[in-house]
């Protein structure tokens, strides 16, 4: 049943609305939006799409708090040892708007079919394996599903998103040329269409020259993909922090997917490769606030309807403080 803006809700999401328009503030709240694998940078995405008033929010993990997830989720607190993760976690978020629905499923994601996906508005999955991404990705690539897929491995993040085809509407101020009058807005409506994350692991560059290629794309963008490589030759383990043979594995992995992506041996230095073992598999605060708020605030674009949302890789390096968007696509010039 769709659900209509109330006068306390218009006064409630009344900045939002200025932003977006109603209509957009109405499509977002008959969203019904999927957040699986409930991690420090799941956390920030919740509270940022939860208090923007959408439909419903579902929750979805299997596993069960540990002492590892204190360090940096602030859903989840140390009575929640033991308890399942979505289940913890939704406690606390229901709390920060009780208008937002919040769902938890504590099943498997693996178990999932692909039409469990299929009945929301946009997918968002973080500490998934490759080979679910992919999969997941190709369920909601069918269903005009809209997708996310997002990590943080210690100070380094990344997104990647598959809108398939979307629509959207853009809005330019347009100066009038009579005297005194005020510009108008002129709304255009466009269409933007997305590759699959399968698609995107299999770009090329054409050997390009180092410094040219570094002004289109982040060499961390070839670091993740050796990573999810990595991922899937090792059961969906992450390298061991202080490990030399993951390292050497991962470094191997690397030179594979350059060679593979016609791209200079050299572009992704090694102490790159390095810091990421160091810290794959940790989270840190800040990195999650920075990719969890752009995240959050583009799932929110895309349920709007206005402006182009994200296409299709961030980049967020914490180390040298730089966020980059790039688009990649099977067959890059």
């Amino acid at each position: 049943m769709e659900h209509r803006i109330t006068e306390d809700e218009a006064a409630l999401y009344d900045r939002q609305i200025r932003l977006w328009g109603l209509d957009a503030q109405h499509r977002m709240r008959n969203a019904s939006i999927l957040i699986a694998g409930m991690r420090a940078l799941s956390d920030e995405v919740c509270k940022n799409i939860i208090l923007a008033g959408v439909g419903s929010i579902t929750l979805l993990d299997q596993e069960v708090v540990t002492e590892e997830d204190l360090g940096a989720q602030f859903l989840v607190r140390r009575e929640d040892l033991g308890r399942n993760r979505a289940e913890a976690a939704a406690e606390k978020a229901r709390h920060l708007n009780p208008r937002v629905k919040v769902i938890v499923d504590q099943e498997d994601i693996v178990q999932k079919p692909n039409s469990y996906f299929t009945q929301f508005n946009v997918v968002c999955l973080t500490g998934c394996s490759p080979e679910q991404m992919i999969r997941i990705d190709n369920a909601c690539r069918e269903a005009q599903t809209g997708l996310y897929v997002a990590g943080v491995h210690g100070f380094f993040g990344y997104i990647f998103c598959d809108l398939n085809q979307h629509d959207y509407r853009e809005e330019t101020q347009e100066t009038s040329t009579e005297r005194g009058k005020e510009p108008e807005t002129k709304i255009t409506r466009r269409s933007q269409s997305y590759d699959s994350l399968a698609t995107t692991l299999e770009s090329t560059w054409g050997h390009p020259k180092p410094k040219l290629l570094k002004r289109k794309v982040s060499p961390l963008l070839f670091a993740i993909q050796a990573l999810w490589l990595f991922q899937q030759q090792h059961g969906g383990r992450l390298p061991q922090s202080g490990s030399q043979e993951d390292l050497t594995k991962l470094s191997k992995l690397r030179d594979e997917r350059l060679k593979s992506a016609e791209v200079d041996s050299t572009f992704v230095k090694d102490d790159l490769l390095e810091t990421l073992v160091a810290s794959a598999s940790a989270e840190i605060s800040p990195v999650c606030a920075i990719v969890g708020g752009f995240l959050a605030q583009d799932i929110l674009k895309t349920l709007s309807g206005k402006d182009a949302p994200l296409l299709n890789y961030f980049l967020y390096n914490g180390i040298e403080g730089t966020g980059l968007v790039h688009h990649v696509q099977k067959l890059n010039a």
